[in-house]
């Protein structure tokens, strides 16, 4: 039996998230809610993903 491809926009969210975390992990500011320059489009491209995977989550579980 063959494995079915790994769902790209899953992979993608989930990298996001190790890199969202990890920076926020070393970052005072981040930590403290207040997104420093290099953390914002970090957590912003978690955020845009996850939207997108709750979406179509939620458009799949509607069918």
């Amino acid at each position: 039996m063959t494995k079915p491809p790994p769902d790209d926009l899953y992979v993608r969210y989930m990298a996001a998230f190790r890199a969202a975390t990890e920076h926020t992990t070393n970052c005072p500011a981040c930590q403290a809610g207040q997104d420093c320059a290099a953390g914002a489009p970090l957590h912003e491209r978690f955020a845009r993903l996850q939207d997108a995977y709750r979406a179509r989550q939620a458009k799949q579980q509607r069918r």
